[in-house]
């Protein structure tokens, strides 16, 4: 091989190199993002889930007294 040729591949493999550490770094930088997403996904779920809870019960007591009030009314 020419002396060009082995310093094109050098350089090529020094790219490679190069996009490799990138990737490895986005890599990570994805794994941390991903682990803090899945604890805010976590905890909106169970706020969900609370407010939801709070809700239902909120209205269920709302539906029992206004029978209440229906039934000694009458």
């Amino acid at each position: 091989m020419t002396e060009e040729i082995m310093r094109a591949l050098g350089n090529i493999e020094g790219q490679l190199d190069g996009i490799k550490g990138q990737q490895s770094a986005q890599s990570k930088k994805l794994d941390k993002i991903d682990e803090r997403m899945r604890k805010v996904e976590i905890k909106s779920a169970v706020n969900g889930t609370v407010a939801g809870t709070m809700a239902a019960v909120g209205v269920s007591l709302i539906v029992a007294g206004a029978k209440e009030i229906l039934k000694t009314g009458s």
